[in-house]
């Protein structure tokens, strides 16, 4: 069994252990900001520290049950190829889309999980100004350029703290995984912006 399966396995099971709590009702969400992620687009060297931005959208059937989309962009130096030569600049657009289940909503607190599954392109290129013998040794230390579309999923929990009736800031860290070069990676991920809530009470 691969780690998405116990991870879908864990979730499933800590949202049928929590019931819904009485909720507002906001009926539609849209949430955008910053976004950091540990991740590893050239596997299967080590991770790297990625930054930049994440939008989505989701609309709620009813108090609990929702569903919506996001995408997200992140982008990031190699450093640790900096001792072979200039470091290789990667990048990773992801676009999901899945169930999100609400558990806590009061007038302070909201809370759910998100279940997120699409696809992610990850692209790494070799800086312009590295020399033939330094993609050399880059390229014998296993770094290189490549361009992939591969599966990826979001397990994730995010916080809502509300300013307003209509505004709210998230904090939602979640598990990121990814398929790139056929290996299965799970990537710690964090993003950070205000909601804007339709539809509630």
């Amino acid at each position: 069994m691969t780690i998405r399966n116990y991870i879908l396995i864990v979730l499933c099971f800590v949202f049928a252990a929590v019931p819904p709590l009485a909720a507002q009702g906001a009926r539609a969400e849209l949430y955008g900001g910053y976004v950091y992620a540990k991740v590893n687009p050239d596997t299967p060297l080590k991770k790297e520290d990625m930054n930049g931005w994440v939008a989505s959208v989701t609309g709620y059937a009813n108090s609990w049950f929702g569903v919506g989309g996001e995408i997200s962009g992140a982008y990031g130096d190699l450093s640790s190829a900096k001792s072979y030569g200039p470091a290789p600049h990667g990048k990773e657009y992801s676009y999901l889309f899945g169930p999100q289940f609400r558990f806590l909503d009061n007038a302070r607190i909201s809370t759910s999980i998100r279940i997120l599954l699409g696809g992610t392109f990850g692209q790494v290129k070799l800086n312009s100004s590295t020399t033939s013998s330094q993609q050399q040794a880059l390229l014998n230390a296993g770094y290189q350029g490549f361009n992939q579309t591969k599966f990826a999923a979001l397990f994730a929990l995010p916080v809502d703290v509300g300013v307003t009736k209509l505004v709210a800031l998230r904090v939602e860290p979640g598990l990121y995984v990814t398929d790139f070069n056929q290996t299965g990676l799970g990537n710690f991920r964090i993003s950070v912006g205000p909601v804007f809530r339709f539809g509630g009470k």
